[in-house]
């Protein structure tokens, strides 16, 4: 079902840009470094029959969903749970040293925004997870209860480019006095009062 939903971004031009270089080769590889539910893989795995990719994903849950997606075409599609940024690793332990191109489908995905569990939409209440990758590193909870307000609203501007960071930050401080955050809906609701 989730592949039925799942239209992948530009998937007729990125196909497009990456033909030539995998026409140009008698046993191409491609690397997805951004994997997702597999939808510009399958449609590759699916174009070029002699084709082998290399799949990256930080997300386990959209792992287990394109692994099923792929699953046609398993024997030529290498998933690897890990970050575009581990590259060089993930290719020096399948001994690749040279591949035919690199597709990144680069933002957060419809998966993570459309599922309330991950917290990263702010329209649902959901837990204060918002993690990529939900095994690793802390949470947006343990960020908004224990950072210091300096450190908030840093965040907040520099990767929200919120131009009220610092009002934001200071009533977030405030508020988790009184308690701790641990749910989207409260953490907008505060957000929207210091705005």
């Amino acid at each position: 079902m989730q592949d039925a939903q799942h239209i992948p971004v530009a998937l007729d031009r990125c196909i497009a840009l990456l033909s030539p270089a995998i026409e140009a080769k008698e046993n191409p590889i491609i690397v997805d470094a951004t994997l997702g539910l597999g939808g510009h893989t399958k449609a590759l795995l699916t174009k070029f029959p002699n084709l082998k990719v290399i799949a990256l994903d930080r997300d386990l849950s959209a792992i287990s969903i394109a692994t099923s997606n792929l699953s046609e075409h398993i024997n030529r599609v290498e998933i690897i749970h890990a970050v575009y940024d581990e590259l060089d690793s993930v290719l020096a332990k399948l001994g690749i040293t040279e591949v035919d191109g690199i597709l990144f489908d680069l933002g957060v995905s419809s998966m993570q925004l459309d599922q309330a569990d991950r917290g990263f939409a702010y329209s649902q209440d959901a837990p204060l997870d918002m993690r990529m990758d939900s095994t690793d590193g802390i949470t947006a909870a343990e960020v908004i209860n224990t950072f210091g307000g300096k450190e908030l609203a840093r965040i907040f501007r520099e990767y929200g480019e919120e131009r009220f960071a610092s009002r934001i930050a200071d009533r977030i401080i405030k508020e988790r006095e009184v308690e701790l955050f641990t749910n989207s809906s409260r953490l907008a609701e505060v957000v929207r009062e210091s705005i």
